[in-house]
């Protein structure tokens, strides 16, 4: 069966494509007795994102702020990731990629984020990158930084238990794309293998990266429209909604309430934007394959490193100039002000005081986190030892930057619910905040 969709996937793609019957992975796949295997590669990494533990806590996740106790119709990061995943595989349908290759690199994609967003990563990175060192920082220096996208990798390569193996052991293709659709972010100093790091995204890869572009930014439109955080009539003044105006004509709805053109308008775009992309994607593709005589799948492996400039798909120049100013309009509307800055402040404060918490009194955490750094570090289970004896461990954790990365770990693992609620009960009984870590490092000193 999967021979059959191998050869049926290998005829209706397009030659600059990747097929799954070239798929790697670092380990073999698990030989759990079945007697028949209907799935391609590509097709099973995207089942083992779905029944991830990981994917199931992106509905508790903001997209940017915090995600309110109560709230049904905002969008959360499983519903982002969803809408990318959609975009993504009706660009690639349309481009003849790999299909599945592009759904399960956009249903990973958003896997390492942490709690509150931009908010929690900005926090995260401060801690491990140094800069809050003497302000309530480790006191490590600079242990790598955090980057979702590399977090992402870290949660499918190690931080998953579903099998006997640490991880999911996605195939290297989907590894890649979670790195490569992310925006610009540091890479570790130790890159895994498999990522092909150092030379561009290949076309999936970029088709999610637009994908997520564009995912943002619409529903961000739609969600503020949706809520009366912005008006409509300010809205029909971007460029980009008096473009689809023009072209709907008569068809775009000149009355009805709020909701009736916040659709229209979320629908209009969609499609505008959405057959730039293909429009615009499919013209420079015809001219790649012919410049580089790209006319069979081995070719295409034999150039791809060298050919490929990672600026394949994309909008011809006025999508281009349309996207970024409706992505303004946001960042001055919606991204910035004063109950933005409240509520990223919020959760800033949230994520820095239970590191603190934490990283002062392992004690505090959950038994699972200990577990892993008695792996990691080969000591004791911190449980297992005396009030005396904990105390001197504690001092040995706190100059190891492999327990800052297992608390960042812990931490982007966290939904907001959890983050809130967790930082509510530290900081009830004391824990949150701390006296200052730094005077805890310096009594480190002998």
């Amino acid at each position: 069966m999967r021979k059959a969709l191998e050869r049926a996937e290998d005829a209706g793609l397009a030659p600059y494509a990747l097929r799954s019957v070239a798929a790697t992975r670092r380990l073999p796949v698990e030989d759990d007795g079945r007697a028949f295997d209907y799935r391609t590669a590509y097709q099973r990494d995207r089942d083992r994102i779905v029944y991830s533990r990981a994917f199931r806590r992106l509905r508790q996740k903001a997209v940017a702020g915090l995600l309110p106790a109560y709230e049904d119709h905002r969008r959360n990061r499983l519903t982002h990731t969803l809408e990318v995943a959609q975009l993504a595989r009706t660009i690639g349908r349309a481009l003849r990629l790999n299909e599945d290759l592009i759904e399960a690199v956009a249903l990973a994609h958003d896997l390492g984020q942490p709690p509150f967003g931009p908010t929690g990563s900005r926090a995260l990175d401060d801690l491990l990158a140094g800069r809050r060192d003497g302000r309530g920082g480790p006191g490590l220096g600079d242990c790598g930084g955090f980057a979702p996208a590399w977090q992402g990798l870290r949660v499918v390569d190690l931080l998953e238990k579903r099998y006997a193996h640490p991880g999911l052991n996605l195939t290297d293709a989907t590894r890649e794309g979670i790195v490569k659709c992310g925006l610009g972010e540091r890479a570790p100093q130790d890159v895994p293998e498999g990522t092909r790091w150092g030379v561009p995204p290949l076309f999936e890869s970029q088709v999610v990266a637009l994908s997520r572009r564009l995912a943002s930014a619409l529903h961000d439109l739609d969600d503020a429209l949706q809520s009366g955080t912005v008006d409509v009539a300010e809205v029909e003044r971007l460029r980009a909604v008096r473009e689809l105006k023009r072209k709907l004509g008569a068809r775009y709805p000149q009355r009805g309430g709020r909701f009736i053109k916040a659709n229209a308008i979320h629908r209009g775009l969609t499609h505008l934007l959405v057959t730039g992309a293909i429009l615009s994607s499919q013209a420079t593709l015809a001219k790649w394959e012919a410049k580089h005589k790209a006319t069979s799948p081995s070719r295409f492996n034999e150039i791809r490193d060298t050919a490929v400039s990672g600026r394949e798909i994309g909008w011809p120049r006025g999508g281009v100039a349309l996207v970024e100013e409706l992505e303004r309009f946001l960042d001055a509307r919606v991204h910035r002000g004063g109950e933005a800055e409240r509520v990223e402040a919020r959760g800033r404060r949230v994520v820095l005081g239970l590191f603190a918490a934490y990283f002062s009194d392992p004690a505090l955490l959950d038994d699972h986190v200990l577990f892993r750094m008695k792996d990691l570090a080969g000591v004791r289970y911190f449980r297992d030892l005396s009030p005396d004896s904990r105390e001197r461990e504690a001092k040995t954790y706190r100059s190891d930057p492999r327990f800052a990365r297992l608390l960042a770990d812990h931490l982007a693992a966290m939904t907001d619910a959890y983050a809130l609620a967790e930082h509510a009960r530290l900081l009830e009984f004391g824990a949150v905040p701390i006296p200052s870590l730094e005077q805890l490092r310096r009594e480190d000193v002998p």
